[in-house]
């Protein structure tokens, strides 16, 4: 024991020491590593999967494309790639069974590909083993085992459940982990419950690994979970039972029927899992577990072997990590044969590559581990049907136990107990809450309240009050949830739960309690009222506002559960007094209280903000005020216009009765993305009236969608204006200096277009001289590649004649597609990065700047991100074609 804890220590001093900068790479390292570039982005562009053929290769796939990737002369870096199969939808997760035989994941599909003749080339349409669901929650990774067998496992998406050939297994739930045999004719779920596990990977021991997402719009909420890696249990249910990518309600951990993970990571978003079944590294890799975050552009490692396990406190580290803005996605993660790791980047259109990972010194005789058989038995068919509603007799049973065993038995038991009755009578109301925040706080059934279950309900109700004593979290936390369940109506409930809430109670326990006490049926009176309004509003302070982060739910949770408490007594009254209300981050909280409670908080939040204006205000404050009299509120709307994130929200709201002194704010509200303020900002320059003056026709012309400001311009011309080039005609004929202005730092503007554009004959195009300037033009990058930055341009030529095609490639700014609009981020440090968003997280965004290209931008480095009403297409493509190569160039547009 003693030396395996002394190797244990070893693994923390080597794996916590401190990241060694790569700076030409914008990544960091464990020290004693090399990290190089195996394929760049143009022969491995935005990466979904990697695995490795038999002879070591590696081999990529991602929308278009599965390719193997070859370093023929030896350099480090991949310098010919082959196209094995060309799959539409980008494979997954991949498999070589031999040389000629290749599994896939491709858009649901379990597939097999055959190489008949042994080119190298597969069968392009493959044997399909089975059809489950697909996406990014649906099935993914492939792996095989000593004997041959197969496994594949699956997010929440996937469709096991119900799937013909899971029909023996009823209680199937969430994302699974499949086993087929060896001939991929039978098949054996092994464990469930997962959410979206991407991969998965067997240690020396025969124990499998995976590494599970989090729900991320639930963060700081009490039934979020995060990330976590898991040592999958035989047979278990891991605690996820539900589809899709909105709802968490993950079973706790410390639930008998649910499985502790070996580590909870916290926030990310889980890709690529590779344990390190190899000597190469240093003795305390051997056997751990490398595991891929995709959001923060990470690769953890932790040591999985039995002495970690033994020693009871396993090691978790960061093995390489993203520096600066560097977008680095990583994808999927396998270990070589001599014992390096190759590590994939890509997904979401973000930048692609393969990178190659070697320990500097490795040992002379480095050589594989061994790996044990995998015993894993898997489910039971039949058993324990998910749906099993609820059970009177059961229920009886074990809450009488429970109350008799109540001052004897172990925590442990008195635990499974709290958890058997709660499931006999129905469990969690997960199918159809009264509201999302009591899913986890109401039973799935009523039939417990009939009159003929009293005595149960009696019993039910003592034993769960009696444990709201214990001095262990965990068991106080549940027989609160069962009190809330039971809607107990003993006043002492209400008051021992209220008192788990303190100044130094944990925010996430707080709203624990907090909806425990919503769901009981007892009368609240006035000195309690006051003291649940009062741990609402420091709810704030405790998680420090990170609870108004882009994409979180918790302000609607925290509105239904003030909603459920205010049915028990006089909460909405208690928050109007209080002190603590008129803070930006309560105004989503006053903005759902019903009348006359809104009215009032609007009144206190008014007031709040005219003597602090500056105060760090947000819109949903606007939103708040938006009843009262506009000649009260306009002043501070002013004021607050100065902050650019309330710009959109004020001018909404001054547009209702336009005032001159606002005419400022209408016409740079033209130039935003959001349809609403500019529409609202067009009616209010209605009403003041259009001037023929340079800052007002600029504006006008500026305006993407010139069908809107086309009016105004009309109003200005004296005649109707139907369309962009009457407007342009009036424009250089009444305000020449003025229409020029907007071609003067235009590459395109000292061109005569309409002249050379009418001189081309388009059906004379020659199609592979038209192709090469495309591919020049590097048109090709932003329209053709997976993932484009661009619109698909295929059937371009039958939506728009010659001209129009031809004229929107000179002006690419006239009218871009809203879904391609570019976003224009700000940094503290005052750098600017244009681009479009490729994943948004409350922690920040990853934004693909161009082809090829994507920069990681963390939230609280971001002071200001606004929509660009520009194309990300560059003027001036056009530049230096003639005619004749004008007409080659449509010639090949008329084939996509």
């Amino acid at each position: 024991m003693r030396i395996r804890l002394l190797i244990a220590l070893a693994f923390i001093s080597q794996a916590s020491a401190e990241l060694v900068s790569v700076n030409d790479l914008g990544l960091k390292i464990a020290p004693g590593f090399e990290i190089t570039h195996y394929a760049d982005s143009v022969i491995a562009p935005d990466v979904y999967s990697m695995t490795l053929d038999p002879s070591g290769s590696v081999v990529i796939s991602s929308r278009g494309y599965i390719k193997r990737l070859t370093d023929k002369d030896g350099d480090g870096a991949a310098d010919t790639e082959t196209i094995l199969i060309k799959s539409s939808s980008g494979a997954m997760g991949m498999l070589f069974l031999d040389e000629r035989t290749l599994l896939t994941t491709e858009g649901g599909y379990f597939n097999r590909y055959i190489d008949k003749n042994g080119d190298g080339k597969f069968d392009s349409k493959p044997f399909r083993i089975g059809k489950f669901g697909g996406g990014e929650h649906g099935i993914h990774a492939i792996r095989k085992d000593l004997q041959g067998r197969i496994y594949l496992i699956g997010g929440n998406d996937s469709k096991f459940a119900g799937h013909q050939d899971m029909k023996e297994y009823p209680q199937l739930e969430g994302g699974a982990l499949i086993r087929y045999s060896s001939n991929l004719s039978e098949s054996t779920p092994l464990c469930h419950g997962l959410r979206n596990p991407y991969d998965f990977d067997f240690n020396s021991e025969g124990q499998i690994f995976t590494y599970d997402s989090d729900c991320e719009r639930e963060f700081f909420l009490p039934w979020y979970s995060p990330t976590r890696l898991y040592r999958l249990e035989d047979g278990a249910h891991h605690g996820w039972r539900l589809s899709g990518w909105k709802r968490g309600w993950k079973r706790p951990d410390y639930y008998y029927d649910s499985v502790k993970p070996v580590v909870n990571v916290g926030r990310g978003s889980p890709t690529g899992v590779a344990v390190y079944r190899h000597t190469a590294f240093p003795a305390h890799y051997h056997d751990a577990v490398f595991y891929c975050d995709w959001t923060f552009g990470k690769v953890y490692v932790t040591q999985t072997a039995g002495l970690i396990k033994e020693v009871g406190f396993p090691v978790t580290d960061t093995f390489i990590e993203s520096s600066g803005t560097n977008g680095f996605a990583p994808s999927d993660i396998e270990v070589g044969p001599d014992g390096s790791i190759f590590l994939s980047v890509g997904g979401r259109g973000t930048t692609g590559s393969v990178y190659h990972i070697r320990y500097k010194n490795p040992r002379p005789e480095a050589r594989p581990i061994e790996m044990n058989e995998i015993i894993l038995k898997g489910l039971k068919k039949g058993s324990e049907k998910k749906n099993t509603g609820f059970k009177s007799e059961e229920a009886m049973i074990v809450a009488r136990h429970l109350d008799s065993t109540l001052l004897k038995a172990p925590i442990g038991d008195r635990m499974r107990s709290l958890r058997l009755l709660m499931k006999a009578l129905g469990d969690w109301n997960l199918k159809s809450p009264s509201k999302e925040s009591f899913t986890g706080y109401e039973l799935s059934t009523d039939e417990i309240f009939n009159k003929e279950h009293n005595d149960l309900l009696v019993i039910a109700r003592n034993s769960s009050r009696a444990l709201l004593h214990s001095l262990d979290s965990d068991e106080r936390r549940e027989s609160a949830r069962l009190i809330a369940m039971l809607r107990d109506p003993h006043p002492i409930s209400s008051t021992r739960i209220l008192n788990f809430i303190t100044k130094d109670s944990r925010p996430d326990e707080d709203f624990h309690y907090l909806a425990c006490l919503a769901r009981l049926s007892s009368r609240l009176d006035s000195d309690s009222a006051k003291q649940i309004s009062e741990s609402i509003l420091r709810l704030d302070s405790k998680v420090q506002g990170k609870q108004m982060r882009s994409k979180q739910t918790y302000i609607n949770r925290l509105n239904e559960v003030i909603a459920g408490l205010a049915e028990r007594g006089p909460i909405f009254e208690h928050l109007c007094k209080s002190a603590l209300l008129a803070r930006p981050n309560h105004a989503g909280i006053a903005g759902s209280f019903p009348e006359p409670f809104r009215s009032r908080a609007a009144e206190v939040f008014f007031l709040a903000a005219l003597n602090e204006p500056k105060n760090g205000w947000r819109a949903d404050f606007i939103s708040l005020i938006s009843d009262l009299d506009l000649t009260r509120s306009a002043p501070l709307l002013r004021i607050l216009a100065e902050t650019p994130a309330l710009r959109t929200a004020v001018v909404i709201q001054l547009s209702k009765e336009p005032a001159e002194m606002d005419r400022h704010l209408f016409l740079a509200a033209l130039n935003y993305g959001d349809q609403s303020a500019v529409s609202s900002s067009i009616k209010a320059l209605g009403i003041l009236g259009p001037r023929a003056e340079p800052e007002e026709l600029i504006a006008f012309f500026g305006v993407s969608d010139m069908r809107l400001s086309l009016p105004l311009i009309s109003r200005l011309a004296g005649k109707k204006l139907e369309d962009r080039s009457e407007a342009t005609k009036w424009l250089e004929k009444n305000h020449p200096l003025i229409a020029s202005s907007f071609g003067a730092d235009n590459p395109n503007s000292k061109v005569n277009w309409d002249a050379l554009l009418s001189g081309v004959d388009w059906t004379i195009g020659n199609l592979k001289n038209g192709q090469k300037i495309f591919a020049e033009r590097a048109c090709s990058s932003c329209h053709l590649s997976t993932n484009a930055l661009g619109p698909d341009l295929s059937g371009i030529s039958k939506r728009l004649s010659p001209l129009d095609l031809f004229r929107s490639i000179i002006m690419p700014n006239a009218n871009v597609p809203p879904a391609y609009r570019a976003t224009v981020f700000t940094m503290k440090d005052g750098t600017k990065h244009v681009g479009r968003i490729a994943f948004n997280s409350a922690d920040g965004v990853i934004v693909r700047t161009g082809a090829g290209r994507t920069v990681r931008l963390d939230e609280p480095n971001i002071i200001e991100q606004k929509d660009w009403s520009n194309s990300l297409m560059p003027e001036g493509l056009l530049l230096g074609l003639g005619p004749d190569q004008l007409a080659d160039l449509y010639a090949y547009l008329k084939t996509l």
